[in-house]
C-alpha cells in the first residue's frame, strides 16, 4: 500500500511537467474479481482432475464444468455444468435434478488412491443420483510422485 502511494505522489508530480495526450477511446473495464474468488483460487487450482478406483471412475473439474469418464465411456465422456462454490475450504459443483443430481466435493487433505504409492494433496467425493464414488483429486498439470 506504500508503494501505491508514494507511485501516486511521482505520478501526480510528473503530470504538471508533461503535456496532456490526447485522450485514448474508452476501453471496457475489467471485470471486478471478487475477494472470494482470489481466495477461491489460492485454495484450489483452476482445473482438477479427480478420480477413484473401484469402480474406476474420472471427473475433470473446470469451474462449473465436469467431464465424468469411466473406462466404458472414454471415448464419450457424460459432460456436467453445475454451480461451483469454494466455502470453508470446500470446493463443490453441483446441479441436476432427481436421478440426473449430481454433485462433486473437493477438500484438501492427503489422500492415496488404495493401488498404488502415490499421494494426492486433495479428496473427492463424487454423486451421481443415486451412486457415490470416493477418491482423490490433484491438478493435472503437477505430477503426482510416491513418497
Amino acid at each position: 500500500m506504500k508503494h501505491a502511494w508514494i507511485g501516486l505522489a511521482l505520478v501526480m508530480g510528473l503530470a504538471g511537467c508533461k503535456q496532456t495526450p490526447p485522450a485514448a477511446p474508452e476501453e471496457a473495464a475489467a471485470p471486478a474479481v471478487s475477494e472470494q474468488a482470489v481466495h477461491a483460487a489460492a485454495e484450489f487450482p483452476a482445473v482438477l482432475q479427480a478420480s477413484g478406483t473401484e469402480p474406476f471412475w474420472g471427473v475433470l473439474v473446470d469451474g462449473g464444468r465436469l467431464t465424468y469418464t469411466t473406462p466404458e465411456t472414454m471415448d464419450k465422456p457424460r459432460m456436467f455444468e453445475g454451480t461451483h462454490e469454494v466455502k470453508d475450504g470446500v470446493l463443490t459443483v453441483k446441479g441436476g435434478e432427481g436421478d440426473a443430481a449430481f454433485g462433486l466435493t473437493i477438500r484438501k487433505g492427503e489422500c492415496s488412491d488404495g493401488m498404488s504409492d502415490l499421494r494426492y494433496p486433495f479428496t473427492s467425493e463424487f454423486v451421481l443420483g443415486k451412486e457415490t464414488f470416493k477418491g482423490c483429486a490433484r491438478d493435472p498439470s503437477v505430477r503426482v510422485e510416491a513418497p
